[in-house]
Parts: structure tokens; sequence; C-alpha cells
């Protein structure tokens, strides 16, 4: 089966062109990295079919389930830039342009949803129920957002996708979307206090009371990170309607990659990320960009063993290459504006002012060529501002 390859490079800067052009040789094959399946839990960076972390997945088949591991009916933009997602599916294969797998599940996981509480431009923050959410360079927003953290007032129901900050209790948004029709609030966030008398918890900047919900963890304790559906109230205590998973439970023997937080650690041996238990006792460390601790932004890579992630390969990233984060996307294009520079695929906006191209040049483009283009963010978080432009 044939599908748009990854480009081979990191996620976090560029890269050579010569490299870039290499992704218009559309193949399979590659090493396979063993294991019965393959797991990702990543920030979806990219479209080729889509591409989490750094493994493109052919998503053609798979199905897509929200916060409470419903199936949502799939219309083709449920999977948007900048999303948290834990993808299920088949061993990654690693090749000479990247790796690959072919999805089953894919799982979205919002931080959090509900009404804007503040929102300071000045240090680049927003309040959403009492949690504090950091906008950085690399925060992709909602296309109706322009002007990026701008665009939003006190009041505005959002979707925020992030990840938490064990440390600061902030959470660094990787995507920030309106959300109007959003029929109930989400919490995904780490415990703070609890009280179990008066069955509440503290997450963040609200207190939870967790008396009439269903699905309460029968651990519930300082330090857990939880995943709640609340009742669409505001105020300074939140009722909890449900607790749903809040950790994905890949399977035994399934290879894995998990980027995010470390969410809570106890030695370069043993900590957590995004609330997923790491042994990395047998791991090569790579530390070079930033040390690593509570809070450190890594990948880990290894496979599952008795739900935990035994790792093979552990590498942090300074804030720096999270602020460079290059977003890729591949296909037919759905929409051209000659004159504002701009084209749609996949549903997301790329500005190709100031894109480099091969195989040919803007002149070429029109409604249904097929293109691979790559870049940072504009500032407005809204776009993709091309740097390289390939024509197939």
């Amino acid at each position: 089966m044939k599908h748009f390859r990854a480009w081979p490079a990191s996620r976090f800067g560029g890269m050579a062109l010569a490299a870039f052009a290499a992704v218009l040789l559309l193949h399979c094959g590659g090493v396979g990295t063993g294991g019965t399946g393959g797991f990702v839990s990543s920030t979806i960076t990219g479209f080729g079919s889509v591409i989490v972390g750094d493994v493109e997945f052919d998503d053609t088949n798979a199905i897509v389930l929200d916060d409470d591991g419903a199936v949502v009916q799939r219309s083709g933009n449920e999977l948007r830039l900048g999303m948290t997602v834990d993808v299920d599916g088949s061993p990654i294969v690693a090749g000479a342009s990247g790796k690959h797998s072919s999805a089953s599940r894919v799982r979205i996981s919002t931080a959090v949803q509900g009404p804007i509480d503040a929102v300071d431009a000045v240090h680049a923050t927003l309040t959403v129920l009492g949690q504090q959410i950091e906008v950085n360079p690399a925060t992709v927003f909602g296309p109706s957002l322009h002007g990026g953290l701008a665009g939003l007032g006190v009041g505005d129901v959002v979707a925020v996708f992030a990840r938490p900050n064990a440390v600061s209790g902030v959470n660094q948004a990787t995507r920030i979307e309106i959300a109007p029709s959003a029929k109930d609030y989400r919490l995904r966030g780490i415990v703070s206090a609890t009280n179990n008398a008066q069955r509440t918890v503290r997450v963040g900047g609200v207190t939870l009371d967790y008396s009439n919900a269903t699905g309460v963890p029968p651990d519930l304790a300082i330090g857990q990170l939880i995943n709640v559906r609340l009742v669409a109230a505001p105020g300074t205590v939140l009722s909890v309607e449900a607790f749903s998973s809040a950790i994905p439970a890949p399977a035994d023997g399934d290879t894995a990659e998990i980027e995010g937080q470390v969410t809570s650690f106890t030695s370069d041996s043993s900590f957590n990320v995004n609330g997923f238990a790491v042994d990395a006792s047998r791991a090569r460390l790579d530390v070079s960009s930033a040390p690593l601790g509570a809070s450190a932004h890594v990948e880990v890579e290894g496979s599952i063993v008795g739900g935990t992630l035994v790792a093979s390969n552990v590498k942090t990233f300074s804030s720096s290459e999270i602020d460079g984060r290059i977003y890729r996307v591949a296909g037919p294009i759905t929409s051209l504006d000659s004159a504002g520079k701009t084209f749609a695929l996949r549903n997301q906006v790329v500005d190709y002012a100031s894109a480099s191209f091969t195989n040919g040049s803007a002149a070429n483009l029109a409604v249904g060529v097929v293109v691979h283009a790559q870049g940072p963010l504009s500032p407005d978080g809204t776009q993709i501002r091309a740097s390289l432009v390939a024509i197939q």
C-alpha cells in the first residue's frame, strides 16, 4: 500500500533541502523494530496520512476515540495539527525516509475544555477552569483565531491540548481552538491535594467535587494524573460527572514511543511521562539538550512490558527546541489563494510566500496538485509558514 512517507528528520528544527526532496519517493519497507504492535503518545505534527511525533501513520482504517473512549463518527477533520493523541497500530517500521505504521485506533486527549477565566497577553498565558495555560511559538491556534492569543477573550469556550507541568502546574499548550458547541467541560491534570472526607481533589487552581461521580479511581491520590468530565457550571468548586482513563494501556510487547513532560521523577532510571511509567535502567540517555528531571520534555522509545515502557532510548529537549518545532503536511491541495499566497490541505492553511520550491514553482500550484510542505507556525499560530514546498 502506498502512502506519504515521513520526513527523515527530527520533529524539532530544520533539515537539508536534499532530504526534504527525498519525501517525493513513495514506498514501503524498512527495518521493523519488533513487537506485536506499535504505540505512540505524542502531538500531531503533520499530515501525510497523520504524523504523530516522528512516526507517520496510515489512518485509513483507524477508528478515532474521544476523551471518554467513545467512537467518533469520522468526517475527515477530527484530527488536527497540535492535538495530543494516543495511537495504537502495527509495529513501527524504520526506513531511510523515516518511521511508519498503520493506525488501528487514535484516541484524542484534551487537557482542558471550558470557558476562559483570564487572558494575560503580556505573559502569553490564559486560565481555563482554574488551569494556567502557557502559549509558545509552537502552539497551534484554530483557523478562526486570527491573532492567536489576541483573538481570545474571557468567557470564550475553548478546547486546549497541552502537557501538564508537574512542578509549576502550568500546562504547555500544543493547540487551542474555539469550542462553542462543547456539550461538557473537561479536565486532565495532576492532583495536588485531596480531601477524602469531603470527596474533593484539587487540580491546578480549581477544586473538584467527585461526590456523585462515576468511575472514581480506588487509588485516587496526590500526584495522580486524572481525566474527568465536569458539570458545565462555572464556580470555584466544580462537580465531576465521571472519571475516565487518563493513561493509555498499550499491549505488552508493543514497540512504543512517548513524547511529553516528565510528570513524576524518582531517578534517571525511573520516572513517568504524561503519567505513563518508564523504566530507563538500561536505556541510552541523551541529555545534551537539557537535564532529565521533573517536567523535562522528553522522547522515550522502547517496548511495553507489564504495562511499563522499558526504554531503550531517552532524549531530552530544550525549550528553544520545542519553540522551534517544524510542522509538515502532504497531500493534494484543496484550496488555493494565489493573491494571498496560501493553500490548504488536510484542513490546514499553509503560507508559501517565503518558501523555496523543488520540482516546480509557485506557478505550478493548483487545486488537486500534490505537495509536501514544511515549516514553523505563523506568528499567530493559525498557519504553517512554509520554508520548503516540494511538488510531486
